[in-house]
């Protein structure tokens, strides 16, 4: 049997799997920083991370088109190797848990539950909930560049990076731009651009712990049973075998 049609809003929330990165220890600043070391500092620091959190806004946008961008808010959580929860809260509830081995996409409002497997979607560079793979995957085959931070950044703090793929038509995308805080090496915001789509992710309220951090102050970890995930009694489950 295959799954209901899933609501567009819903549907949209599965490109909400990004995370910001975790804090390092602050290096020397030089006065403009190269498009490689950022592109170093942000895979560092997501190496390094305990855990992170932050609240999410995704805005999607067809690009060309009248159409009102698509609005996705929720809260991250992510305790790094493939473990995150993200709980979707507007325009409609829902819930994405990453448990390691599996990626499942809770649709509260159709009582369903979309399964995959998190292997498979890490090679492709589909798995946005660890953000270092897609970094480094999204990177293999792209030019990367600085940019100006704009008005919204102070550019005295924040690094404005771009990955452009040499060959579009194969990548499958055509532009993804990181902004980074390199003082506490923290990711800002994330803008995805593929077939014509604009996705806009800004993180607020961002709150990361560095394995150091959480090795002097053990009682610091997360719950262990946030990232366990059981589809709720009378839900439909679809392995999607991706």
């Amino acid at each position: 049997m295959r799954p209901r049609r899933i609501p567009a809003a819903l549907a949209a929330a599965l490109l909400l799997l990004l995370l910001p990165v975790a804090a390092r220890a602050r290096a020397p600043r030089a006065l403009r920083l190269e498009a490689g070391d950022v592109f170093q500092g942000m895979l560092e620091a997501l190496d390094k991370r305990a855990w992170t959190q932050a609240d999410v806004v995704k805005t999607e946008a067809v690009q060309g088109s009248a159409k009102a961008p698509g609005v996705t808010e929720g809260h991250l959580v992510s305790g790094g190797a493939g473990r995150a929860r993200l709980v979707i809260t507007s325009p409609s509830p829902g819930l994405i848990v990453a448990d390691g081995k599996r990626l499942w996409v809770e649709l509260t409002p159709v009582e369903q539950v979309m399964r995959y497997d998190e292997s498979t979607l890490a090679a492709t560079g589909n798995f946005f909930l660890d953000l270092a793979s897609s970094i480094r995957h999204y990177a293999k085959a792209s030019v990367k560049r600085r940019f100006r931070p704009g008005d919204d950044y102070d550019d005295e703090r924040v690094s404005a990076l771009e990955m452009a793929p040499l060959h579009p038509g194969q990548a499958g995308f055509e532009r993804m731009r990181v902004w980074v805080d390199d003082h506490r090496w923290v990711v800002l915001r994330v803008q995805m651009e593929y077939g014509g789509t604009l996705s806009d992710i800004r993180f607020r309220n961002i709150q990361v712990l560095s394995g150091r951090a959480l090795r002097a102050d053990p009682g610091q970890a997360l719950d262990k049973g946030l990232f366990n995930y059981q589809p709720p009694k009378g839900f439909e489950v679809f392995d999607l075998g991706l």
